[in-house]
């Protein structure tokens, strides 16, 4: 979601918009733009905070795009709203916000009882698939679905590009004569759905085959999964590279020979990892999600397999590192798929249209 609001910010002021981001105040000082505006929370709740005070903070804005969940930000966003009948507000549906125990009955309350509120006073829903919104809580509330429209995330293509980085794996002291599997991700409890134990277990399967393990994120569940591969046969061949600085990410790609996404949670909607990948030339192999499955196209541009399925996830890995000409066509194919669908400028252009429209309109709906 981050990384989706600043590639808007960044682009749509590169064309004259004058963009302010509103955000939670962390325990990190960060030094940021004057038009990013970090703001205090009278209560945290995991990455969440509760900011009442974006009722006052969003007036005299044409139009606000808020990214949801955000949980504790919505809420006043959608009261200034209420008030402010004229001023637009768009809503980008990033994902079902799904969790376990106390986390998961939150989500679902929410859900439930607020969500309906929110989405019956926004000018527009933005999704980055049809197929993940036809099955999201969004397609359960009445009327909901006609101020959908379909916006997929972009890459930039430039950045991310196929190359040959064979001196990044020198630099990270790994082999240069094995085909390089990466996964990049977060590792901390709020992207538990990322499939890292899967992963690891599906791992066990295929050590008959040469490979090197690149796992990039961190988090507080770091230290558990690097204590599971020390004691496992995979010690030597999984390397734990924690937070990679901006301007290596590219290289990453560049050096691996495919990707693997084994996220097993709805809480995945669309990929942008997926997308990075692609755009670099090498496939994806990712687990069969709604959303998912509309950037990684099965035995197009990577291979599915079922969420949280070991056996499947080891086979497809055994399939792409013994045959390389089979990777280099898929990866073909997926950059050329990035290209033609997913290339931010258009992405942008239809995001300045939707705005237009909103703004034209001047919110004349009336609200329950």
């Amino acid at each position: 979601m981050g990384n989706i609001a600043f590639e808007y910010t960044e682009r749509l002021r590169e064309r004259g918009y004058n963009v302010h981001v509103f955000t939670t105040k962390g325990h990190v000082e960060v030094e940021d733009p004057d038009y990013v505006h970090r703001v205090p929370s009278i209560m945290h709740i995991g990455n969440a905070g509760v900011m009442p005070s974006l009722f006052r903070r969003l007036s005299g804005f044409d139009l606000v795009h808020l990214h949801y969940p955000f949980f504790g930000g919505a809420e006043p966003t959608l009261v200034r709203k209420a008030v402010s009948h004229n001023q637009g507000l768009v809503m980008t549906y990033h994902m079902d916000a799904t969790g376990n125990g106390i986390r998961g009955t939150l989500f679902n309350a929410h859900r439930r009882v607020l969500l309906p509120w929110i989405v019956n006073r926004v000018d527009r829903i933005l999704a980055s698939s049809q197929d993940y919104i036809d099955g999201s809580a969004i397609a359960e509330i009445p009327n909901a679905m006609d101020r959908v429209e379909i916006h997929p995330f972009g890459i930039d293509l430039h950045r991310f590009r196929p190359g040959n980085a064979d001196f990044f794996k020198r630099r990270l002291d790994i082999r240069t004569d094995v085909p390089v599997i990466l996964f990049v991700g977060g590792l901390d409890s709020a992207h538990y759905f990322k499939g890292v134990p899967v992963l690891l277990e599906a791992l066990k399967l295929i050590t008959s085959q040469p490979w090197e393990m690149l796992i990039v994120g961190e988090g507080n569940l770091r230290s558990s999964f690097e204590a599971t591969v020390r004691k496992s046969i995979l010690h030597d061949r999984v390397h734990f590279l924690g937070n990679v600085a901006e301007r290596d990410i590219p290289f990453l790609y560049r050096c691996s020979d495919f990707h693997i996404f084994p996220s097993a949670k709805r809480a995945e909607a669309f990929g942008l990892v997926a997308l990075e990948a692609a755009a670099s030339g090498i496939p994806t192999i990712a687990s069969n999600l709604c959303g998912v499955r509309t950037v990684v196209l099965d035995g197009g541009t990577g291979l599915l397999v079922p969420p949280e399925d070991v056996t499947e996830l080891a086979n497809a890995m055994k399939l792409l590192l013994s045959q390389p000409e089979l990777r280099k066509r898929l990866g073909q194919a997926a950059r050329l798929n990035v290209e033609s669908n997913f290339a931010w400028e258009p992405a942008i252009a239809k995001l300045e249209q939707t705005y237009r429209s909103v703004l034209e309109q001047k919110s004349v709906r009336k609200y329950e």
